[in-house]
């Protein structure tokens, strides 16, 4: 180890990942200091005598430099200390995210995450590590499995504080002689640090290099790699935060634009509540299409990206407009706390003194309050429209009015006149209908037709049929126009797992027979054949078999009495084809 300075080191790091050309430089700044900074450059040297260097500054609390500044322990250990706080600060604002680091070309993260999923289905999350702050705590889990000669490691972290959980799992390849090193570390901790040394690496050589030229100044390289070292504290200190808080960054270079569809978007959500229509309502999607572009791209604000694109969807497909009119002030409520959650957000942003970790404290509100929204808006639709069409009202009997005049189904529509239908054969072709679809529909209906001449509602039928409706759900889900089904189909299922059989089960067994042979009707007329005038000319028939079903699954959790409803001579058998 060499010292040009009372704190700096310069060393080479032969089991490095990076070549053995390049050169590594660790500063911290004076001990008297009271703000302490740790600098990392790397760099290689050209046969001009100019060099190529990757440069990062990360601010450190006292404790950290003390363990950093100690001359006692190796290279390696000061390398990995660094590059662990680098992996740490990694961590940012947005919950349920998956951050994966790869050294090796060619990895498919989408492909290898099943695994983790399937490794910890139904699992509770059991940390082996808790890490306890003045302000938080934080719960560690390390999960690793072999991919041909790569291992990748999944490092759950779980951040608790007062006011919220914030989950992320961070992805990173590993070579066998790190996973040797990893194993030989006994103390929990250590070996969190090591993993997150590893993505710190990662990550610093995502950085891009900058060229640097000596134009005879310098003696040596390191010399001229030494003067690009920030040398001053208030210098360190905004490199810092730039460092640390891309996030911020990004959004403060545009914020002018924020501002002013941000304030377009205020203004026309407050018109929807107060006086929802259809035109406000294309003017608000309109404007969330708008406000998403410019928050595309910045991995900090993915969750909240995402959940704008719900909405949007929401709107497009008249489910929020729908909503509203009901004129629920408890659903009018919620979109006020959006309102409010939004507001703060934008004030961090455009305020005159920079609060960056309140603008990140902002950022996770506002992506659980619009994900919250989300959950209410499938929820509310689900209830609403089950109460529409609940038996004895009066939509249910003009539908069976309509059906007894052998009026054909797809004439039958559930919204106003004033609704543009689409039909089957234009939506179709505007959606690029996969194969797959239709032919996982099929797989789930031959998985129930063994039921066919079944004379009892048994226990083993209820498992099926919670297999079929989950099956549903998931097919439906990925067609837009349906998603509001796949939630009701997703709730039925759910309630039917729960069900015990009772004297009402032959009469349940008919409802679902009804419901399923609907959606049988609606895959034809939509999916396959395509001669449907009006894609959602089954929605009052699925949403009153519903309603009927909860009822009934309802009284069985209740303990009712369902009255004469047991045995009755083999009519409750099923034949659902």
């Amino acid at each position: 180890m060499k010292n040009i300075l009372s704190h700096t080191f310069t060393f080479e790091l032969q089991s490095s990942k990076v070549q053995s050309r390049y050169k590594n430089i660790i500063f911290i700044n004076e001990a008297d200091n009271i703000k302490h900074f740790v600098q990392y450059i790397q760099y290689s040297q050209n046969t001009d005598k100019s060099i190529n260097l990757r440069h990062v500054n990360i601010k450190v609390d006292r404790s950290y430099y003390l363990e950093i500044a100690n001359i006692c322990i190796d290279n390696r250990a000061r390398s990995i200390h660094f590059f662990s706080t680098l992996g740490k600060r990694r961590f940012g604002a947005s919950n349920k995210q998956v951050d994966v680091y790869f050294s090796v070309e060619g990895l498919d993260a989408k492909a290898l995450f099943p695994n983790y999923l399937n490794h910890y289905k139904g699992i509770e999350f059991k940390p082996f590590h808790k890490a306890t702050t003045k302000y938080s705590t934080n719960e560690y889990r390390i999960y690793i499995q072999k991919y041909n000669d790569i291992h990748i490691v999944y490092l759950d972290q779980l951040n608790i504080t007062s006011r919220k959980k914030i989950h992320k799992v961070f992805c990173v390849d590993i070579t066998n002689d790190d996973l040797d090193l990893y194993n030989s570390i006994q103390n929990p901790q250590q070996k969190v640090d090591f993993i997150f040394s590893e993505i710190g690496k990662v990550y610093f050589r995502s950085i891009e290099e900058t060229f640097v030229e000596n134009y005879g100044k310098f003696e040596t390289s390191e010399e001229l790699a030494m003067s690009m070292l920030i040398k001053t504290s208030d210098e360190m200190e905004k490199s810092s935060r730039i460092n640390e808080n891309s996030t911020f960054r990004k959004i403060q270079e545009i914020r002018s634009n924020i501002g002013e569809v941000g304030s377009r978007l205020y203004g026309i959500s407050l018109n929807l509540i107060n006086k929802p229509t259809e035109s406000v309502n294309n003017e608000f999607g309109l404007v969330i299409k708008e406000f998403k572009v410019y928050l595309e791209g910045i991995p900090g604000l993915k969750e909240v990206f995402s959940h704008l694109k719900s909405i949007q969807e929401l709107s497009d497909s008249r489910t929020l407009y729908y909503l509203l009119s009901k004129d629920d002030q408890d659903f009018k409520d919620i979109i006020l706390y959006i309102l409010e959650a939004f507001s703060l957000w934008n004030k961090y942003i455009h305020a005159e003194e920079e609060n960056i970790k309140a603008f990140n404290i902002a950022s996770v509100d506002l992506a659980d309050a619009l994900r919250y929204f989300i959950d209410v808006c499938y929820k509310f639709n689900h209830e609403y429209k089950c109460l529409d069409f609940e038996p004895g009202k009066e939509q249910k009997q003009e539908q069976v009015k309509v059906l007894n005049d052998q009026v054909p189904l797809e004439n039958i529509a559930l919204d106003s006149e004033e609704t543009t239908h689409t039909s089957a054969e234009m939506y179709v072709s505007e959606i690029d209908l996969d194969s797959e679809v239709c032919d996982e529909l099929l797989e789930l209906e031959r998985d129930i037709e063994v039921f066919r001449y079944t004379n009892h509602y048994s226990n083993d039928m209820n498992e099926s049929l919670v297999r079929f409706f989950e099956g549903y759900t998931k097919v439906v889900n990925t067609l837009l126009e349906f998603k509001d089904l796949s939630y009701s189909l997703s709730l039925l299922s759910q309630k039917l797992r729960e069900y015990e059989i009772d004297e009402n089960s032959s009469m349940l067994s008919l409802l679902i027979e009804g419901l399923i042979s609907d959606l049988l009707e609606w895959k034809r007329s939509v999916l396959i054949e395509k001669t449907a005038k009006d894609i959602h000319f089954m929605d009052k028939s699925f949403y009153s078999n519903i309603a009927q079903i909860d009822m009934l699954v309802d009284q069985n959790k209740l303990g009712y009495d369902g009255g004469d409803g047991g045995d009755d001579g083999g009519d409750g058998g099923v034949e659902f084809f």
